[in-house]
């Protein structure tokens, strides 16, 4: 039986139980994890690197994605731009606060993806690839060569509908 009997011992479990909450709030699911690889399986088949995964980034993504949920997107967005936020008006106002510094540049993408009927995960990951790759502003958002880090968050919105924040940044010259 495990007990507590001063207080260094208290602020070793505390430490811990905090690392684990860190660790874990930067966890994609496995939909994001399947998504922002055949994301960078896009950028490779456009003799692009592929971007490395950012913790900090994708919260930026996934604060963005309950914005939009809690604020009527896509149907009564309060704004006229679903990019932008009252308080944290730009994509890079929403990174900055999520722990993201000292970036030169970033970028957004977001989807509302409804899941046909039987459409499997991969079909559907794959077919919001292809949404973002059919409008001029995000494949070129896509097909930035300056960007190296990024995430995609995923909300899920009961069973068929997909709400998809793809968040890129340079960090380098």
């Amino acid at each position: 039986m495990f007990s507590l009997t001063n207080k260094n011992q208290m602020k070793k479990l505390l430490t811990i139980l905090l690392l684990i909450l860190t660790i874990s709030s930067y966890g994609q699911s496995e939909l994001e994890i399947k998504i922002f690889k055949y994301f960078n399986d896009y950028r490779i088949e456009h003799n692009l690197k592929p971007l490395k995964f950012d913790g900090k980034v994708l919260l930026a993504a996934e604060y963005h994605n309950n914005y939009l949920n809690n604020n009527g997107y896509p149907y009564n967005y309060i704004l006229d731009n679903p990019h932008r936020e009252k308080e944290l008006v730009y994509a890079s106002d929403r990174l900055k606060k999520c722990g993201t510094v000292g970036f030169l540049s970033s970028a957004e993408c977001i989807l509302y993806k409804f899941r046909t009927f039987k459409q499997n995960d991969t079909d559907l990951l794959k077919t919001a690839i292809e949404s973002w790759d059919n409008s001029p502003s995000h494949k070129r958002i896509m097909l930035l060569e300056n960007i190296d880090i990024g995430a995609i968050s995923i909300l899920v919105l009961g069973d068929d509908y997909f709400l998809m924040t793809l968040n890129v940044v340079n960090t380098h010259n």
